[in-house]
């Protein structure tokens, strides 16, 4: 009795399974190539029946054998090409709803990365601010907000309409982290906006004999503040940038393996 080898014998099996695999592959993709031009294998099909039945007696005596009238099969034929029209017009359509869809997706996260880095550099103008401040203090001269930081609508501007963007488009991917950036650049220009206001309320103060300020005299320590929270907000910034960017990637694929692959 011939002796079986074991590991032939896996080896094999693992063979048969990916030449399967293989096939199953290769399978699929002649389907995925039909349905996606059944249209034109039809019509191909209709003008090959015409044609046959034009020129070729043998085609019409075997329609005659079978009792099958030429015009029922044209209409069949017909009916069918029509059909197909119709379910290619709807996966038209069904093209054109995603193709919109995933313009919108990706306009509206270019607005909020736009949004995130305004953002970013407002609150870098907000530590500046304050360390233009501290400078002022301690050399004794006016300080002018240049910048006009704390400018309601600079602050304000765009946010509400970003906030409902990623609510709508991107709640589960940037959502809570949206939330904790709008509340540190909300601290920072508190910060910022103590700092100024206590500043011009006692700049004829502030170099005169016993003067005290809690917000003034810790500057020192609001700048330090300051500067966690701005290297947070860029970090924030550069995490919601790279998760909107792959999002983008991901619907550019999906599309392509869908419709044109």
């Amino acid at each position: 009795m011939e002796r079986i080898n074991l590991r032939e014998f896996l080896l094999s099996i693992r063979k048969l399974g990916n030449k399967n695999e293989f096939m199953q592959k290769e399978i699929k993709k002649y389907i995925k190539y039909i349905e996606k031009n059944l249209l034109y294998i039809s019509l191909i099909i209709l003008f090959i029946l015409l044609f046959s039945y034009v020129f070729s007696s043998c085609f019409r005596f075997v329609l005659y054998f079978l009792n099958i009238e030429p015009n029922f099969l044209v209409v069949f034929i017909t009916a069918i090409t029509l059909i197909f029209s119709a379910i290619e017009n709807k996966k038209e359509r069904k093209y054109n709803f995603n193709l919109n869809l995933k313009n919108s997706v990706e306009e509206k996260a270019a607005i909020v990365i736009g949004k995130l880095f305004i953002m970013m550099n407002d609150s870098q103008n907000y530590l500046q601010t304050i360390k233009d401040i501290k400078n002022a203090i301690e050399k004794n001269k006016k300080f002018v907000d240049m910048n006009n930081v704390l400018s309601l609508d600079l602050l304000k501007k765009d946010r509400e309409l970003v906030g409902s963007y990623i609510v709508i488009y991107f709640s589960q991917y940037i959502q809570n982290d949206w939330n904790l950036m709008v509340d540190k650049i909300n601290k920072i220009g508190t910060n910022c906006s103590m700092a100024m206001t206590n500043y011009n309320e006692n700049y004829n103060l502030i170099n005169t004999a016993g003067f005290e300020n809690e917000t003034l005299s810790n500057i020192d320590n609001t700048i330090k503040e300051s500067e966690i929270l701005n290297e947070e907000i860029y970090e924030l910034t550069e995490k919601m940038k790279n998760t909107l960017l792959s999002i983008i990637v991901e619907n550019n694929n999906k599309m392509k393996e869908k419709y044109i692959n």
